[in-house]
């Protein structure tokens, strides 16, 4: 279930273009040292966003799943 956006904080980019994830970020989505991280972006919004590699095809089945019931929605409206 989609709970939406939650803001965590805020993170600073150092000289070597690293940032630290808030701790309560981390923490809620139980990621450690050594994790590894999928880095994606849209440069016409401005915005980034990472993704434990473990869970992609999870994400992505989500996304999938949303993707379908939108569409039925714009099917049904097209009915009426």
């Amino acid at each position: 279930m989609f709970r939406g956006p939650k803001f965590y904080g805020s993170a600073t980019v150092s000289d070597k273009g690293q940032i630290v994830l808030p701790a309560k970020l981390r923490k809620e989505f139980k990621i450690k040292t050594g994790d590894q991280m999928l880095v994606g972006g849209v440069e016409k919004m401005g915005s980034i966003f990472l993704v434990k590699a473990e869970d992609l095809t999870s994400v992505l089945d989500m996304m999938n799943a949303q993707m379908q019931e939108i569409n039925k929605q714009i099917k049904a409206i097209k009915k009426k």
